[in-house]
Parts: structure tokens; sequence; C-alpha cells
């Protein structure tokens, strides 16, 4: 029963990070950080802002851009700008992008009142580690993540378990959510290629 709650709390906690950085997805016109730094993801917002912009002026006939987007900026605007989304205190995050791959290794704490049940509260504080890997495809203006592993302390969480938590814990924070189902990608983005280190987007 603990560990079940901690998967729950876990995955809506990297579900709402996952939501938010991969709609933020932007260019790289200047150097990477080499570390996660607030800089950072202030460089990313900047980024997320333009794209936002060239949405806003309604040409959809516009000559379509090619952008990057690294591990260590989505880390750090998880770290940074996400940190009052997240309904848990993420103490660090890892991104790892492979070709078509997409995984994140992170390390959150639960304090006691994470749930708001005082009895899953008592059962469930304290430090955990969460890892969360699957595939991901952003092509016509449309993206798909299929989930393929969840490990929360080391230990393999079953997939038939995977969908009743994220109906549980995401769903109601993020109603449009689906786990089964391609979505709409943001902003006009075309398509979004993940690549070892990078993803590369068209908008």
């Amino acid at each position: 029963m603990k560990k079940i709650a901690v998967v729950g709390i876990a995955i809506a906690a990297v579900a709402a990070a996952g939501f938010f950085a991969f709609r933020s997805i932007s260019a790289q016109e200047a150097p990477a950080e080499s570390r996660v730094s607030k800089k950072a993801a202030d460089s990313l917002q900047v980024k997320i802002d333009r794209i936002k912009q060239q949405e806003a002026q309604g040409n959809s006939n516009h000559q379509s851009k090619e952008l990057e987007v690294s591990e260590i900026e989505m880390e750090s605007y998880v770290l940074f700008s996400l940190r009052d989304d997240i309904p848990v205190q993420m103490d660090s995050i890892d991104v790892q992008l492979t070709p078509g791959t997409v995984a994140a290794d992170t390390q959150m704490t639960f304090t006691s009142n994470s749930t708001g049940n005082p009895m899953v509260d008592a059962i469930m504080g304290g430090t955990h580690n969460l890892f969360v890997k699957g595939k991901f495809e952003g092509r016509d203006s449309r993206g798909r993540f299929e989930l393929e592993e969840i490990r929360v302390d080391g230990i393999p969480v079953p997939k038939v378990l995977i969908q009743t938590l994220f109906d549980k814990y995401v769903k109601p924070k993020y109603p449009e959510a689906d786990l089964k189902k391609p979505f709409e990608l943001p902003w006009g983005i075309r398509s979004i290629d993940i690549q070892n280190g990078t993803a590369k987007i068209a908008y």
C-alpha cells in the first residue's frame, strides 16, 4: 500500500513536470549551459515566449524553422520554473534523451502534507527515487508518448497499475492528458525529433 501511494504521487509529479516541459521545448540560439541553473531556465522561457509570438502572428504558411533544446535546459526549467506546479518537492532531475526515447531519473521528497490525506501522508513521507521512461514521437503537429517503464526506489512498477494511478492522480489536474492517445503539439509546433542529448523542433 505504501509503495502504491508513493508511485501514484510520483507519477503525478513527473507527469506534471513532463506535461509542461514537453510543451515548453524551443530554440537554442545561444551556447547551452553546462549545468542546471536559473539562467538556463530563464533562457528557455525567453525562447518559449518567442515561439508563442510566432503562433500569435497567425501565419500558418510561414517557412518552417528548426530549433533545439538540451537536456540541461529541460532539467533547469523543471527545477526552477515549474517548482510551484509540481505537487511534491523535486530535489533533482536527470533528463535522458536518446533517439525516439525520453527518460527522467528524479529524486523527490514527500512532506507531511503532500497528498492531503493524513493516513497516506503518515506512511509515505521522506525521499524517494523515481525513474520514468517512454517513447516519444512528434510529427504532423501531433505528439504521442508511450510509457515503457517506471521504477520507484529501484523497484519496477507493474504496467497494470500505471493507468489506474494515472487516472487517480494525473487526470484530475490535467483532464486532457491520456496515456493512450496522441495529442496536439502546442504553439504551432510541427514536429519534435528526439536525438542524443537534444530535441529538435520544427515550427
